[in-house]
């Protein structure tokens, strides 16, 4: 099962009970958006596990490959944290690893240049015959690099994955397992790559 928990931090809450005080002592070394970003994410983190998973409380947290966050104790869900905006997406994987990436739509300057240097061709070809070239350009971006981020590599590798959008295909030198979900809600393009089938989803907002 792979869930998706997504939310504004205008409107999201923290549920204070379900951190420990070093997550919450953390959080004060941080200000303004970037520290509501923190709690709500390690919130929401803690509220799947405890819906999904019957853990009370939020596990330790350490830092992994390539900067990414995952659970001290490796019996533990995997799970991947993304952002964009005022916008936090949390994905817990309960079979396997999980990447996931959110981008707000938004205009982004020289997009199909920047498309043209970092796409494959047929991607980037894919890209010009559709209605919204700009949506399509964020459906590649996020589905390449929430496929990054479940390997945990850098975004300067995105031009070695390879998605192939009219198969649901995609395919990278550094992992041979992406089974994907990709997602228009409201203003927010998320896309999540397991590398196990996705036998069941769910996408909270």
């Amino acid at each position: 099962m792979l869930i998706v928990q997504l939310a504004h931090l205008d409107t999201a809450e923290v549920n204070y009970s379900l951190l420990s005080p070093q997550i919450i002592n953390d959080a004060e070394s941080l200000s303004g958006s970037r520290k509501k970003q923190f709690l709500v994410c390690r919130s929401i983190l803690a509220s799947l596990l405890k819906q999904y998973c019957h853990i009370d409380s939020l596990p330790p947290i350490i830092i992994g490959d390539n900067s990414r966050p995952c659970f001290l104790q490796h019996n533990l869900p995997d799970f991947n944290i993304s952002h964009s905006k005022d916008w936090v997406a949390v994905a817990i994987s309960l079979n396997g690893r999980v990447g996931i990436d959110i981008e707000v739509a938004r205009q982004r300057k020289n997009y199909l240049n920047v498309a043209e240097s970092i796409f494959a061709n047929d991607e980037y070809q894919w890209m010009l015959k559709q209605r919204d070239t700009l949506t399509a350009f964020w459906q590649l971006w996020t589905l390449k690099e929430s496929a990054l981020k479940l390997y945990a590599k850098g975004v300067w590798q995105m031009k070695s994955v390879k998605v192939d959008v009219e198969n649901q295909l995609i395919s990278a030198p550094f992992g041979q397992d992406f089974y994907y979900q990709y997602q228009q809600v409201a203003s927010v393009h998320l896309a999540v790559n397991q590398n196990k089938p996705i036998k069941k989803f769910i996408l909270q907002t």
